[in-house]
């Protein structure tokens, strides 16, 4: 399995202040590769594999770089449902943090 190194670095973080940590909150943006199951398995193998874990996923938002529309892409769609242009900026959605611990 893949691991993915924005977590490792997480649980990294974790382990220096362990004794007080109780539940874990997670943002992730949509648009991060990893799907919720490959990083609940990743944490399980972790040593806080007992600490309950929660993923807040954060919806993309794009902003078309012809017309300056924000959107938000839907299931994959690259052209901006404005001007029909492809070329964006990502604003939200790449986001993988510790939101709470």
């Amino acid at each position: 399995m893949q691991h993915n190194t924005r977590l490792s670095a997480i649980i990294d973080h974790l382990l220096r202040r362990a004794s007080s940590i109780q539940t874990v909150r997670l943002a992730v943006g949509e648009l991060v590769s990893f799907t919720d199951a490959q990083i609940r398995k990743q944490w399980e193998e972790s040593p806080f594999a007992h600490i309950p874990l929660t993923i807040r996923r954060v919806p993309a938002q794009q902003q078309c770089m012809t017309c300056f529309e924000k959107y938000q892409p839907k299931q994959g769609e690259v052209s901006c449902p404005q001007c029909g242009s492809v070329g964006a900026k990502i604003l939200v959605g790449e986001e993988f943090f510790l939101e709470a611990s």
